[in-house]
């Protein structure tokens, strides 16, 4: 036998978006709630046998009874298994579902514990948020559990300041078909030693610095063989279309930078562009100016300003011993003077940050 799940977390359904403008907040919020339902029309044009969502549905407690009221008849028409945890932003006491009745083939696990789907051959092993300390004890494979076992975990992996709620090593050791994880907004593999096991990230964008476009996680498991795990695009927030960095050198005006910018947004478009190059033109650049003009034509946009503005000169004792050494090549006459003149001017604009 085999079957297909579809995995996905971290929707954060009801988020604020507070870091958008009001415009764009309120398109987003949309967006988000269009690809929560496009992650059900998925599952059901995938054949999946079951969804599991693994924390975070929900960005808050304290959301609108709207989103909640359509995320319940939303599940309860999904005409198959979901299986959802807490994470958290929707903690176990606190989560909308907790008081709620819920159809009859959505489950929601609200502690730490082993859970089976008998029509699916399958064993569920939920690892909240919270629970951290109960995992442990969970993570293994039970030999005389059901043929395919998997975990629903909603937590972290070793990060560089050294915070975790897993290790590697507990996947190693777990000897489960799968590990669903949850709090990571773009998708990560984990997997070690057989063991399959991935963040599938949000699956519409909720931080304009995760991967895009969102995904779910398209799940297949087959006796005897590795899980097969299928990245399956859904959201709608997009990078741009094309380059992301413009050499403001290039331009006469800021018009003509602005326009070029312009061409590459789109209301969907989450943008990170560098600007570089020495700018010319009469006018002052001003990126958080330009950056405004900008906003409404996309979703999200932030600049880096990494060029320079006419003529540099030294304005502290190291840029002026950078610039005598300069000064001492130009008098000997080995190199050209129009070239040196270029590296004091790109030496002091690298030493105050800028970047080629």
């Amino acid at each position: 036998m085999a079957i297909r799940l579809l995995h996905t977390a971290d929707v954060h359904l009801g988020r604020a978006f507070s870091y958008l403008s009001e415009h764009a907040r309120q398109q987003h919020q949309q967006r988000l709630q269009r690809t929560f339902e496009r992650l059900i029309e998925t599952a059901r044009q995938r054949d999946c046998h079951a969804i599991l969502i693994a924390g975070d549905l929900f960005d808050s407690p304290r959301i609108a009874r709207k989103w909640v009221d359509h995320a319940i008849d939303l599940l309860g028409s999904a005409a198959m298994p979901v299986v959802i945890i807490p994470g958290n932003h929707d903690p176990a006491e606190h989560h909308p579902f907790r008081e709620r009745t819920l159809p009859s083939r959505v489950y929601f696990l609200l502690r730490a514990e082993r859970f089976e789907l008998p029509e699916l051959d399958l064993e569920l092993i939920a690892c909240p948020a919270g629970t951290a300390r109960e995992w442990g004890g969970l993570l293994r494979r039970d030999s005389a559990g059901a043929p395919f076992q998997v975990a629903l975990v909603h937590g972290s992996m070793p990060t560089p300041d050294g915070k975790a709620d897993l290790t590697p090593q507990m996947i190693s050791a777990s000897q489960l078909d799968y590990v669903a994880l949850g709090d990571w907004h773009s998708p990560q593999d984990f997997s070690r030693d057989g063991v399959a096991c991935w963040y599938s990230g949000a699956p519409e964008m909720v931080m304009p610095d995760q991967q895009l476009p969102g995904c779910a996680l398209l799940v297949e498991l087959e006796q005897g063989q590795s899980a097969r795990v299928q990245l399956l695009p859904v959201g709608e927030a997009r990078p741009p279309d094309g380059r992301t960095e413009f050499d403001v050198s290039t331009f006469a005006d800021i018009d003509s930078l602005i326009g070029a910018i312009r061409a590459i947004l789109t209301p969907e478009t989450v943008a990170h562009i560098r600007l570089f190059g020495r700018w010319n033109g009469a006018e002052p650049l001003d990126p958080l100016a330009i950056q405004e003009r900008l906003q409404p034509s996309c979703l999200w946009l932030k600049l880096e300003m990494a060029f320079q503005v006419g003529e540099l000169q030294p304005n502290n004792p190291f840029e002026q011993v950078f610039a005598s050494v300069v000064a001492e090549n130009k008098e000997r006459g080995q190199y050209p003077a129009d070239m040196l003149d270029e590296v004091l001017q790109t030496g002091l604009y690298l030493l105050r940050g800028g970047r080629l």
